[in-house]
């Protein structure tokens, strides 16, 4: 994928429109400073790499320059790796304990109005990471525990946050009645990670996560020592409108939502660890990334605690019809430091960007958007590319001619078309000529998502035939920006193996291209031809 012109020209392409940001303002060019790594399961390693240092923020940089090894913070990106943390110490079953299954303190609240408290036997861990606790921020507890004449001598103890998210903080909304943002409950679920493990956050991070995984420059306390590569803004405070910078900024009481120090080498591990199945299993990883609830728009959805954007990609390169194709991502601010880790597991690909300035918080937005719809969409049209060179084609039974089949890209149109299929010598598609080959992610390697992305050495995948609910295909629904009505009648999903494995082909690949085809059902193998 990193060879296709696809690719090659998103590379071209981004310096100049991240300089469209810098021209229209939605970028400060003087003030930020930012790092974009974008990278591939296929490869394993970086595609691109950008970076940019303004002026103001040359002072910054204590090695003097930006690079791959530069740490900064990455804010509530800190929550993707509690709730990672959490499942590799205990697995998915973990989300359907009570919360007080793990802090049993949480039960002795003695109110009984639900106005009134937080009603935490009915609160899940799943509920804490897929943000549908209702429990809301943590300031109110930063606020109650410190002295405004000295907050600097501020202790912020475990046993206190418990007893405060006990007996005074109001519920935000019910549980389950839709997702709201919870430092808050990120907090008490660094709680429960901590009595998971018998240790503190910060020990566990390490234990579970950094050093399997060998994220040497992550960690929740400020980088110290000398000769050091870090993005330190405390040398530019007292010059900023901020005031104040997040830098040095660590309280180990809530290490688990907002603490991590890191950078992009540290974090493109991590994206390709998830990627790879390294520390969970692949269906563990497929579970985890999935939608736990939507928002109040069709394209945002929320996961645990994964920020879902629902992108409508073409088809195949330069149609207007779309496919939707998650992106899954996570967004972390610390006043002056921003961050976004993103991954597309349809196109094998991640992302994150480091940024800080006085304008980071803003400035995060348009370049995830940028990166994203640079390098998705060329992904995608990449894979389009691969599929037409390595995937089509005609393929024949050596001893019955008969049997044959033939797969092509068809502009407009997602999956393979199933152009053709003849057993002995008849049409098997049932009078249809609007069959798809969509692969199911079974394979004869793994269980793991890495497998869909490999280019060398000899595999198995499973497809299976579908027929869209509509022939021919109707206009789009006007809920996908399209002339259709209301209701988008695709039942595609509803016909996988009605009738058995009729549905089921298997494609043997070596080295990326399919030399023959099976059809169990009738024990045909058909090889390539052309």
């Amino acid at each position: 994928m990193s060879n296709s012109k696809f690719i090659g020209n998103a590379k071209t392409a981004l310096p100049d429109l991240v300089d469209k940001l810098f021209e229209s303002g939605d970028l400060d060019r003087k003030d930020l400073a930012f790092t974009i790594d974008v990278y591939s399961a296929a490869t394993n390693d970086t595609i691109f790499s950008y970076s940019h240092v303004g002026e103001k923020s040359k002072e910054t940089l204590t090695s003097g320059e930006l690079n791959d090894n530069t740490i900064s913070r990455i804010g509530s990106v800190t929550k993707l790796f509690t709730v990672y943390s959490i499942i590799a110490q205990a697995g998915m079953g973990v989300f359907s304990d009570p919360i007080t299954k793990y802090l049993p303190e949480l039960k002795k609240n003695s109110s009984s109005n639900p106005l009134d408290s937080v009603r935490w036997e009915d609160i899940t861990v799943g509920a804490l990471a897929a943000q549908q606790a209702g429990t809301g921020g943590i300031n109110d507890f930063f606020s109650a525990y410190t002295d405004p004449d000295d907050p600097e001598a501020a202790v912020y103890k475990s046993e206190d946050l418990l007893a405060f998210f006990r007996d005074k903080r109001l519920p935000v909304i019910a549980p389950y009645h839709s997702v709201i943002y919870s430092d808050g409950g990120f907090a008490i679920l660094g709680q429960v990670l901590a009595r998971l493990s018998g240790k503190n956050v910060t020990e566990t991070f390490e234990e579970t996560l950094w050093k399997p995984l060998g994220m040497n420059s992550t960690s929740t306390q400020m980088p110290k020592g000398s000769n050091l590569n870090v993005i330190d803004r405390t040398t530019v405070a007292n010059r900023s409108s901020l005031k104040h910078t997040a830098w040095g900024t660590d309280i180990e009481v809530v290490a688990s939502t907002g603490s991590i120090y890191s950078n992009t080498a540290d974090l493109r591990k991590a994206g390709l660890s998830i990627l790879n199945s390294e520390l969970l299993s692949g269906p563990t990883i497929s579970e985890w990334m999935k939608p736990r609830s939507g928002t109040g728009t069709l394209v945002e959805l929320v996961g645990a605690p994964w920020e879902i954007s629902r992108l409508e990609v073409p088809v195949t390169p330069g149609s207007n019809r779309t496919r939707v194709s998650d992106l899954y991502t996570k967004a972390g601010g610390n006043i002056d430091y921003t961050a976004i880790f993103a991954l597309s597991p349809d196109q094998g690909i991640g992302y994150s960007i480091l940024i800080a300035g006085e304008t980071a918080s803003s400035a995060r937005w348009p370049l995830r958007n940028l990166v994203g719809e640079t390098f998705i969409s060329a992904a995608e049209n990449a894979a389009a590319e691969n599929v037409d060179q390595n995937v089509a084609g005609t393929f024949v039974d050596e001893g019955k001619p008969g049997n044959r089949i033939t797969l092509s890209v068809e502009r407009d149109h997602p999956g393979l078309s199933l152009k053709s299929f003849l057993l002995e010598g008849e049409d098997a598609r049932n009078n249809s000529t609007h069959y798809r080959l969509y692969p199911t992610g079974l394979n004869s390697l793994s269980r793991s998502l890495s497998a869909l992305y490999r280019t060398e050495g000899t595999m198995r995948i499973a497809h299976r035939m579908v027929k869209p609910g509509i022939e021919p295909v109707e206009p789009r629904a006007a809920v996908e920006g399209g002339n259709g009505g209301l209701f988008d009648d695709s039942f595609m999903w509803m016909n996988l193996d009605s009738n058995g494995p009729v549905d089921l082909f298997v494609f043997t690949l070596v080295d990326g291209k399919v030399t023959d085809i099976e059809y169990p059902l009738k024990d045909v193998t058909m090889k390539r031809v052309k």
